[in-house]
């Protein structure tokens, strides 16, 4: 089977970046270094690599066209990144639309460079095609500029759907100041460890009845990521899903708009989500009629999902409720435990915060306001599983809660402790239904 090389009259395969400036002169140094360029490419000039003795690898000299629909580029951009993987390098996407009709696959240590994601762009050719893919071992890589523009959902039920990035089992990996728009799904990380996710966009994530489209950014199970300052808009299902047992990540300052279930969603059986750190956030109405909602839920935790931290956020005008704690009538041991829900706003929703069939959960400093329930303890069903106890709620403001600022809904919330909130305009301060609550103030 012949090896594709880079098309070069001189038969040279791969030049440094130092190399390269040496040979354009002063003139192509100030180029390189964005001055005199448009506007969009200017972006590209902070994606410069700090070394600059690897080689890089242009995949326009590997035979790829990047103009449209009509030609393959899979097996040219393939080319140059295999060609990189043998030292590490640099796969550099001059401006233009290149087309794949089949998944690229990545390799340790290569940095894919796009000249601005506003002006680069991988666009599938096919539906339901992994654009980027690695697989078990592959790590120590970056992706840098681009955009991946899908097809859409094709209704799969299967695990093979729509993904701009599908990452198995990698670790040290860094996306960043990329865009996702057009998808069935944006990144999916498999058992990863150590991503980081920054400053990208994404845009109309489009999702179906398959339970594995619509999601922006999937953490299932692995650790210690970082996703963080990115725009979520108009996306199907959860900007932000973690699942699977995932653990210690940060999830943080990222702006989500326009999305139809819980912006972040966590979610998890027998292996807990745990130790996260849920920071900063914000679910914005921007732009919205007076009618329409943000989101289903702003954050929402369900079953099995202990010792997380969701703090600083800000959310508004959500359907059904700001930040949701929850657990089946079957969950047993599945049930939110021991996470705590500190300093975030809440403005126009049903519930501010609740915590249903969950224990030693902490409610404190939060601020809801113009809601029916501010915040709620509550149970569901009527198994053994059905009960809320040993929550605390505490030094929250509370203001124009048409029900009740804080309600304890059931006998089956026991000994939950409720003290010093405050605040006002509230059709009632504690509304108690619950066994052996420790209450002061309200």
């Amino acid at each position: 089977m012949s090896t594709i090389e880079p098309q070069d009259n001189e038969g040279k395969k791969t030049m440094t970046r130092r190399q390269l400036l040496a040979s354009v002169g002063a003139a192509g140094v100030l180029l390189a270094a964005g001055a005199g360029l448009p506007v969009k490419v200017q972006a590209a000039k902070s994606t410069v690599p700090v070394t600059d003795n690897k080689p890089w690898y242009n995949v326009k000299d590997f035979g790829a066209v990047g103009e449209g629909l009509y030609d393959d580029d899979a097996p040219y951009i393939q080319a140059a990144i295999d060609a990189a993987a043998s030292k590490g390098g640099t796969v550099y996407f001059p401006p233009g639309s290149y087309c794949i009709n089949r998944g690229i696959i990545m390799r340790s240590k290569v940095h894919l460079l796009g000249a601005g994601a506003e002006v680069t762009e991988l666009k599938a050719g096919d539906t339901n095609l992994l654009m980027l893919f690695s697989g078990g071992g592959v790590g120590s890589y970056s992706i840098d500029g681009i955009t991946f523009s899908g097809r859409g959902p094709s209704g799969a039920t299967g695990d093979i759907v729509e993904r701009g990035i599908h990452m198995l089992e990698g670790s040290h990996i860094t996306i960043s100041r990329c865009i996702f728009t057009d998808s069935a799904n944006g990144v999916r990380l498999v058992r990863s460890r150590h991503v980081t996710v920054t400053d990208c966009t994404f845009l109309r994530i489009l999702g179906s009845e398959s339970p594995a489209e619509g999601f922006g950014i999937v953490l299932e199970g692995g650790s210690n990521h970082i996703i963080k300052g990115n725009h979520f808009k108009n996306v199907t299902k959860s900007c932000i899903c973690l699942n699977a047992g995932s653990s210690y990540s940060l999830i943080s300052n990222n702006v989500m708009e326009q999305c139809q279930d819980a912006a972040i969603l966590m979610s998890s059986k027998l292996s807990a989500c745990s130790y996260h750190l849920i920071e900063g956030n914000l679910v914005t109405s921007e732009g919205l009629q007076e009618s329409a909602s943000s989101s289903t839920y702003g954050i929402r935790l369900k079953d099995a999902c202990s010792n997380n931290t969701i703090v600083n956020n800000v959310i508004t005008r959500p359907e059904k409720g700001g930040i949701q704690l929850e657990a089946g009538d079957n969950a047993g041991d599945d049930r939110p435990y021991g996470n705590t829900i500190t300093g975030n706003t809440v403005n126009g929703t049903i519930c501010g915060i609740a915590v249903i069939n969950g224990d030693a959960n902490s409610v404190k400093h939060n601020e809801v306001r113009r809601v029916q329930t501010g915040i709620l303890l509550n149970t569901a069903g009527e198994g053994g599983s059905s009960s809320a106890k040993r929550n605390v709620v505490t030094g929250n403001s509370l203001y124009q809660c048409s029900v009740a600022a804080v309600k304890i809904a059931s006998a089956q919330c026991e000994s939950n402790s409720v003290f010093g909130n405050a605040g006002y305009e509230n059709a009632e301060g504690l509304a108690d239904s619950g066994t052996n609550t420790a209450t002061a103030g309200f």
